[in-house]
């Protein structure tokens, strides 16, 4: 079975179906939510979402089904994800609820780690991913 994986670093995210890259998107968190202000909007969390299924959807179907390995070299994930090793889509969706509710609400921390949190979502939304598995 094939195993699809996303690399999450300060520079990139890169995204690979066993060793064939899928899509790489410069800039990382920093190029989906180009154009935010200091202060995260809720339209800003739109754009990212936009930015994020221009990116991804010319590749979703070729992973329907998979688990998603995401290997987080910044470690922005585990302070909002917890120390689980792993995701359902629908807990992954409540932690998108948390983090979008904290941005409406001016209380979003760490703008790179919203900025994964809606590219994981979208991910697993799109992709209609079985699982994510933190590495």
């Amino acid at each position: 079975m094939s195993v699809l994986h996303l690399e999450i670093r300060t520079d990139a995210y890169e995204l690979r179906l066993d060793e064939e890259v899928l899509a790489r998107l410069d800039g990382g968190a920093a190029a989906l939510l180009a154009g935010a202000g200091e202060r995260l909007r809720e339209i800003d969390i739109e754009a990212a979402i936009e930015r994020s299924e221009e990116w991804l959807m010319p590749s979703s179907k070729r992973f329907h089904a998979l688990e998603l390995q995401v290997h987080d070299a910044t470690g922005r994930l585990r302070p909002l994800l917890g120390e689980q090793a792993s995701f359902t889509v629908a807990e992954l969706e409540l932690e998108f609820d948390r983090t979008h509710d904290a941005v409406v609400r001016g209380r979003a921390g760490d703008r790179a780690a919203v900025a994964d949190v809606v590219l994981l979502r979208e991910l697993a939304h799109h992709g209609r991913l079985s699982g994510i598995a933190l590495a």
